[in-house]
């Protein structure tokens, strides 16, 4: 390989490590709900706390969450076909940090709500569980994206929801409220606020034309 081609390649490699920096710092500043994405492992309770879930659609509701390829959890899932969203507010903050400490263990033993019926487990005092069958798997990169059709919701009240912003965990409150009245009808469906069918737009002539 000549010194040219050798240069080039340092030049792409430090284009592309510097590319994934600015790429990670401009998600940082996306805030997101935290979610604890479970499932059974070794037939026990496990979840691993992520951000990276939203909605797909609600006909049929469907509900989106990416994990690391590698990662236990993505392997379980694959095999069982089935997982679970716990919405984590912030009276279960350990919880969420549990669910992602490094290289650790995450059996959900203690934490599992445990008066619940539900397939995958659901943490005791989240906002909310999901539970899902896994409709589709995507490969994306070094993640999976698992689509799954809801088929179980459970609801509860009392909590505030934990947000994740800047590598960091947050807390909602009054405070924080801009005072922008909610959205009539709100709903994930983003066909509420589009054109369910592209529209043809004819082009304005000027009246000099």
């Amino acid at each position: 390989m000549t010194t040219k081609e050798l240069g080039a390649m340092e030049k792409s490699a430090k284009r592309a490590d510097t590319v994934q920096d600015g790429f990670r710092a401009a998600m940082s500043q996306l805030a997101a709900g935290v979610v604890m994405v479970t499932c059974h492992l070794d037939g026990k309770p496990w979840g691993l706390t992520v951000s990276a879930c939203c909605s797909v659609s609600m006909e049929p509701p469907l509900l989106l969450v990416s994990l690391g390829r590698q990662t236990a959890s993505a392997h379980a899932i694959g095999e069982s076909g089935s997982f679970g969203v716990s919405v984590l507010g912030e009276s279960v903050i350990e919880v969420a940090r549990f669910g992602s400490s490094r290289g650790q263990p995450k059996f959900l033993d203690h934490f599992c709500h445990g008066d619940i019926v539900c397939e995958s487990p659901a943490v005791g005092g989240a906002l909310a569980h999901v539970d899902c069958t896994v409709e589709q798997t995507v490969a994306a990169g070094d993640h999976t994206i698992y689509i799954g059709r809801v088929r179980d919701v459970i609801l509860e009240d009392g909590d505030r929801p934990l947000v994740y912003h800047a590598q960091s965990y947050h807390r909602l409150g009054e405070a924080t409220d801009l005072h922008v009245g909610p959205v009539v009808d709100e709903t994930v469906d983003s066909l509420l606020y589009d054109y369910p069918i592209p529209r043809e737009f004819s082009r304005v002539r000027s009246l000099g034309a």
